[in-house]
């Protein structure tokens, strides 16, 4: 895998103010130059919202979405971002990659929780982006809890897996449940997974707990962070993953001694 810097962004967003949320991502963007890649939380720049959320809603063609995609051209760096996403009278939860050339690609939202799923379409593919050299893939909050999601990443090449997060948990709390089962996606996979989460109040009566994670493909933590401010981490990726080179008792690939025709 190249070496990669990767930025992990926890940011208060607020519904239906992208021009407030779009400059705190600058803010983040501008005190993190020497990054490869930034990630910011679900839904950073309309803000994440069940309440009203057609009001938040932004076009991809929305001057403040073409300039979140902007960023990344200015500064030269990758940068992935979300938000409620206005599609010809329906509704998604989208984030995209932005990088220097321009649009990489976005994903829709594909597994939705019980409130999302009354007001948003699902999306129908699990695309892994070429992101200067790196494989990257993005599942979304609540995704993160369906091994199927990271395996067919894996399966389509994915280095790293993005997750950014809009949710209550906070705190310990927050890094028990990230710890129960985050670490499995990671080694399971021989991947690199990372997580970040919106924090703070979303103006629409929602608190969001914050969180950042960074985790190698053996599933060891590489950088964590569970304050209730707005903060980042960053964190070194590349090299060799356990899925290359010759297996040994030490660098074993267990995704690949899977036996998928037993498992239907």
């Amino acid at each position: 895998m190249k070496d990669v810097r990767v930025t992990m962004v926890q940011m208060n967003s607020v519904a239906g103010d992208p021009a407030r949320n779009l400059s705190k991502m600058r803010s983040f963007v501008e005190s993190n130059r020497d990054s490869d890649i930034i990630c910011f939380p679900e839904m950073c720049l309309s803000g994440y919202s069940t309440v009203e959320s057609e009001r938040f809603a932004l076009d991809p063609a929305d001057p403040y979405v073409k300039e979140a995609r902007e960023l990344a051209s200015e500064y030269g760096t990758a940068i992935v971002f979300g938000y409620i996403e206005k599609d010809n009278g329906s509704m998604h939860l989208r984030q995209e990659i932005a990088g220097k050339d321009g649009m990489i690609g976005h994903y829709r939202k594909t597994h939705l929780g019980l409130k999302e799923s009354e007001l948003f379409i699902a999306g129908n593919e699990l695309p892994v982006f070429d992101v200067d050299g790196v494989k990257a893939g993005i599942q979304l909050c609540t995704e993160s809890h369906i091994p199927d999601i990271c395996a067919t990443l894996r399966s389509k090449g994915a280095e790293i897996v993005l997750t950014p997060f809009a949710n209550g948990i906070s705190s310990d709390r927050r890094k028990a449940v990230w710890h129960s089962y985050l670490p499995a996606r990671a080694s399971d996979n021989g991947m690199y997974v990372a997580g970040c989460s919106a924090v703070g109040d979303n103006g629409q009566g929602s608190i969001f707990g914050g969180g950042l994670i960074a985790l190698d493909p053996k599933g060891n933590v590489i950088d964590e962070y569970y304050g209730d401010d707005e903060h980042s981490i960053t964190f070194s990726a590349g090299g060799k993953l356990p899925r290359d080179g010759p297996e040994t008792m030490m660098n074993i690939s267990y995704y690949d001694r899977r036996r998928p025709e037993l498992y239907r």
